[in-house]
């Protein structure tokens, strides 16, 4: 269960790091914060838009996410799949 929680937190790291790359790449005019794709895969974009956050935190902090997400359905299949 611990491997899978990992897996979920690194899920987070991997597609904050990719929303911030592609934000680099399409430059300053494009407004990729208004994207709902990018607020369902990386929630924290709708903390950004309140407060700056920094491309280390909005990392950090997604994969954070991703892995209290995991605990969550982690949770709920372990009793599931123990039967």
């Amino acid at each position: 269960m611990k491997r899978r929680i990992i897996l979920w937190v690194l899920a987070g790291i991997v597609v904050a790091c990719s929303w911030t790359v592609v934000a680099v790449l399409a430059g300053p005019g494009q407004n990729l914060g208004r994207s709902i794709f990018v607020e369902i895969t990386a929630p924290l974009s709708l903390l950004g838009r309140r407060m700056p956050l920094g491309v280390i935190w909005f990392i950090l902090l997604n994969g954070g996410l991703y892995g209290v997400l995991g605990l969550a359905i982690e949770s709920l299949r372990w009793p599931l799949h123990s039967r």
